[in-house]
């Protein structure tokens, strides 16, 4: 695995732990390439009586300025604005205004006159990049990991100890995401494990 694509939204707590794990990967594994790529959480969940959010005529958001600005970043500084953002908005848990958006952006190096009289078109590109994700791989929520070919939504409740840990659960989901056995859904119950029920067959003797 040469690069790894990984679906985000800012507003996601669990994309900002993916974005510490890898780290972790990376400092284990320095030649793996990682490319983040917009998944907007407020287009999934808005009504059907609600205009979309993604296009170059739909009405303002922050979460969505957010990832047009990291759009625009990808020709500046993308890594600076895109941990500043997310350090910022879960590190910190700041309630983060279009000014500090464009501050972290002008930081990093975006031009942001020529970002404003072009808003349309970057969130537009967000738009797009949204809807690939969910045609080509069934994105439905973040951060979504393709591995080899295969999508893997995954919501870590902690970041993993030690890069050996980071690199070990990559492998892992790796594994488990090719695989072909016709998975839909893991879910590892944290906490005591329930004590088994046995269950008997409806001719079983009293």
């Amino acid at each position: 695995m040469a690069t790894l694509t990984i679906y985000y939204d800012y507003t996601c707590r669990y994309s900002y732990r993916a974005l510490h794990w890898m780290d972790l990967v990376r400092a284990a594994r320095p030649i793996l390439e990682i490319e983040w790529a917009t998944f907007s959480l407020k287009e999934v969940n808005r009504s059907e009586d609600e205009p979309s959010y993604l296009t170059a005529e739909s009405p303002p958001s922050v979460s969505v300025l957010a990832q047009a600005l990291a759009q625009a970043a990808r020709e500046a500084d993308f890594d600076r604005y895109h941990r500043s953002v997310f350090e910022a908005m879960q590190g910190e848990e700041r309630h983060l205004e279009e000014a500090d958006l464009f501050a972290f952006a002008a930081d990093a190096g975006v031009d942001i006159d020529r970002f404003t009289a072009e808003r349309g078109k970057w969130v537009a590109y967000v738009g797009a990049e949204h809807r690939e994700a969910a045609a080509r791989w069934s994105v439905f929520g973040t951060p979504t990991l393709i591995l080899d070919g295969a999508a893997a939504f995954v919501r870590l409740s902690d970041v993993p100890g030690s890069p050996g840990e980071a690199a070990t659960l990559l492998d892992s989901l790796a594994g488990i995401a090719t695989s072909a056995a016709d998975l839909a859904e893991i879910f590892r119950p944290a906490g005591q494990k329930p004590t088994p029920i046995q269950i008997e067959s409806p001719d079983a003797s009293p």
